[in-house]
This record gives C-alpha cells, sequence and structure tokens, in this order.
C-alpha cells in the first residue's frame, strides 16, 4: 500500500520511530522481536518497543506519500475505510483544469481514486542528523 511517518534502520532492519521525552523507540508488530530487545507497548500486545539512541540507528528518514495523476502530484491524505478509496489532495488550481477534482477547503483540492489507477511515489527526507549524509 503506503508508508507515511517517521522510519529508522537499526542491525539492518526498518522499523517505523516515536520519540517521547528525548527518548526514541522503535515500534514493531512483529512478536519475535521479543528477544530481541523489544517489550510490549502498554496497552496493547500486538505492538512492540524498543528504546534506542541515535548513534545506534544506521539511518532516518521520514516518508511523504505522494500520487501522480494525469501528470500531476497530489499527497496522500489518507484512505477512506469504508470504500477503500484513496484521498489525493493538491493546491495546484492547474490540477483542477485537468482531473476531476472537487473543493477541499481554501485553495484546495480532493479527489478520491483506487489505488490500482494511480502511480504512488514517497519523498524520504532524512532526520535526527542523518541530513548531511551521502546517499
Amino acid at each position: 500500500m503506503f508508508r507515511r511517518g517517521r522510519f529508522a534502520c537499526w542491525k539492518g532492519n526498518e522499523y517505523e520511530i516515536s520519540s517521547r521525552n528525548r527518548q526514541i523507540y522503535l515500534t514493531s508488530t512483529d512478536e519475535a522481536q521479543l528477544g530481541n530487545g523489544f517489550s510490549a507497548m502498554d496497552g496493547t500486545s500486538a505492538s512492540f518497543v524498543r528504546p534506542v539512541t541515535i548513534s545506534e540507528l544506521e539511518d532516518a528518514y521520514e516518508i511523504i506519500p505522494y500520487a501522480l495523476v494525469k501528470g500531476h502530484r497530489f499527497a496522500v491524505e489518507g484512505i477512506d475505510s469504508r470504500t477503500g478509496l484513496l484521498k489525493l489532495v493538491t493546491h495546484n488550481p492547474f490540477a483542477a483544469k485537468k482531473v476531476a477534482v472537487q473543493p477541499y477547503g481554501s485553495g484546495t483540492f480532493m479527489i478520491e481514486m483506487s489505488v490500482e489507477d494511480v502511480q504512488l511515489a514517497e519523498d524520504r527526507i532524512p532526520i535526527l542528523g542523518f541530513e548531511d549524509r551521502l546517499a
């Protein structure tokens, strides 16, 4: 499908990350990670977390998904749980002339489309001191 959020590579694997009180946590849904220093997240048995330091990470980045529709870039706002359609938004008024969009707030346009009908891509923006690394 599509990914969105903050991620890090640790010991050759990619994990979603979060932070609280200046502590970074790797997040996993794989119960096998319990033997790798992860512990069950409070209130759930389906998510596991592991505190790490920045120096332990191999890479860290934020992923921002987008879709190309008729040559125009749309931000992926989310997916409608009822219909399964992607909600795509743009501020580009020229896209409104080529794509059947609807007004969505001031100066914003929206369209809902099936995942199969769009070309999904993502921007990967380095974070947590990895901004100066060569790709």
